[in-house]
């Protein structure tokens, strides 16, 4: 790097631009005049020539798709129509070519069916003939400010500012084209208009159509996204930088390339094949083979008959593959353990037997209880007592329900407080017998029933009578005494 450095500083030291302009735009002319471009010097532009070799390559829509390949970003309008029995195409540009900004308008047709290839499919157009040329103009601004000027009776006018960085977005673009007729004029208006323009943004003068060309109405290319249109400008900013560094100590356009074309060569051949590279074409070079040969007018000759195709060898046959080994026999699953039984489940207990000494029986039809008196009732046995057999009730007795016929009160005091006699006519005996000294009013007796039945010592019986809950017998019980049985009888006669 500080050879280097020291062998610019020498070289750059010692060079001196030529004086002559008019020799150094030659000696320009002739450098640039295979890629198709000239150098202006009034205007400080460069342009493309009449019969420059991209007239021989025509227009397609890859022209366009692939340019972003080559670090050009523009915005494209193409406006078709037909006349005069011909697909017309007036197509404008503006945006970055390289390390130049620039503008383009190109005139094109066809009498051509569309290219339905697997590469492309679409319509090609042709080059206009010179009769067919149109008065084209435009004037090229940037953010307001005029930065190129062209007017030409031309097929494809263009102009490029060398090392002017632009965005699309801020070019505008005035065109003028002055058509053939009316004809011609009217059918581009209306393909106009049916982009979307409106008065304000073109207007019409006899033949002449003006164009105000800001934001492009058509679909733009695919291959001109956000991540691809991004990268290339990067570039193309850099490159522009890096030409007026190199370039900085010159203010003239034809001192700088002398300059950097003497000094660093390689800038030169930069700038020289930005200029719509051949690159770009060579990459569509099918097209032209599928043009070679054929004139607008008739349609493509029959092809010539190919030679027929050498017969093919036959394939060796396949080696046999090696028979498959057989698998081993499985090995068989050891048997299953049988399960082990169920134990049995243990009998349900049955209700245990009667006791033996007291046989269960059941219980018998409700007696009759005659011939009981009609004092007297007859009880069933109760459920859960012993069986005993059903007697007859005796006089001043009832039957109870566990104890069988007892009798029918019991000889039991006197209430408190009551005389002890010898019962009178009138009195009943209390359980005691007449001649006891022990007798009671028969209201005083009353009472005397009615507190020692109400007493805890009692309870009722199953079938609804009261009895005492001692199941002692009470005939055999001391001190008590049975009424002799003519009171019963009297009683009985009574009652």
């Amino acid at each position: 790097m500080l050879i280097f450095f020291i062998v610019w500083k020498v070289r750059s030291h010692r060079f001196r631009p030529n004086p002559d302009k008019c020799r150094q735009k030659e000696e320009l002319d002739a450098d640039i005049e295979e890629a198709g471009f000239a150098y202006e010097i009034n205007g400080d532009y460069f342009y493309s020539l009449m019969n420059c070799w991209q007239r021989q390559v025509g227009y397609c829509r890859l022209y366009d798709e692939g340019a972003p390949l080559f670090n050009m970003i523009f915005d494209c309008e193409p406006v078709t129509f037909s006349y005069a029995g011909k697909r017309w195409l007036i197509e404008l540009w503006k945006g970055q070519y390289g390390i130049t900004t620039g503008a383009e308008i190109g005139v094109y047709n066809t009498e051509r069916e569309d290219i339905d290839t697997d590469k492309f499919k679409g319509t090609f157009y042709e080059n206009i003939t010179n009769d067919e040329m149109l008065k084209l103009s435009y004037i090229l601004r940037k953010n307001g400010r005029v930065i190129l000027r062209r007017k030409a009776l031309h097929w494809w006018l263009t102009g490029f500012k060398l090392g002017e960085f632009s965005k699309p977005e801020s070019l505008t673009m005035d065109a003028k084209i002055t058509f053939r007729d009316r004809e011609m004029r009217d059918a581009f208006v209306k393909s106009l208009t049916d982009l979307g323009y409106v008065r304000k943004e073109y207007s019409v003068r006899g033949k002449t159509v003006s164009v105000h060309f800001t934001t492009p109405r058509s679909p733009q290319t695919l291959s001109r996204n956000k991540v691809q249109e991004t990268l290339v400008q990067q570039t193309n900013s850099n490159n522009c930088k890096l030409y007026e560094f190199a370039t900085g100590k010159y203010s003239d356009t034809l001192d700088k390339l002398e300059y950097a074309k003497a000094m660093a060569p390689e800038i030169y051949d930069l700038f020289t094949k930005s200029l719509y590279a051949k690159g770009l074409y060579g990459a569509f070079e099918w097209i032209k083979d599928w043009l070679e040969g054929r004139h607008p007018n008739p349609g493509p000759g029959p092809k010539p008959p190919r030679p027929p195709k050498p017969p093919c060898h036959p394939e060796p046959p396949c080696r046999p593959e090696p028979p498959c080994h057989p698998e081993p026999p499985c090995r068989p699953e050891p048997p299953c353990h049988p399960e082990p039984p169920c134990r049995p489940e243990p009998p349900c207990c049955s209700e245990p037997p009667c006791h033996p000494e007291r046989p269960c029986c059941p219980c018998p039809q409700e007696p009759s209880c005659e011939p009981c008196h009609p004092n007297q009732t007859c009880s069933p046995c109760h459920p859960d007592a012993r069986c005993r057999p059903n007697t007859e009730c005796r006089p001043n007795t009832e039957c109870h329900t566990s104890t069988g016929c007892r009798p029918d009160s019991m000889c039991r005091p006197c209430s408190p407080g009551a005389s002890r006699s010898a019962c009178q006519p009138g009195q009943s005996c209390n359980g005691f017998r007449q001649n006891s000294s022990d007798c009671c009013d028969h209201d005083r007796q009353d009472d005397m029933q009615s507190n020692y039945y109400a007493s805890d010592n009692w309870e009722d019986d199953s079938d609804g009578r009261i009895r005492k809950q001692d199941d002692m017998d009470l005939a055999d019980e001391p001190g008590v005494k049975s009424c002799p049985a003519k009171k019963a009888e009297t009683s009985e006669a009574e009652r």
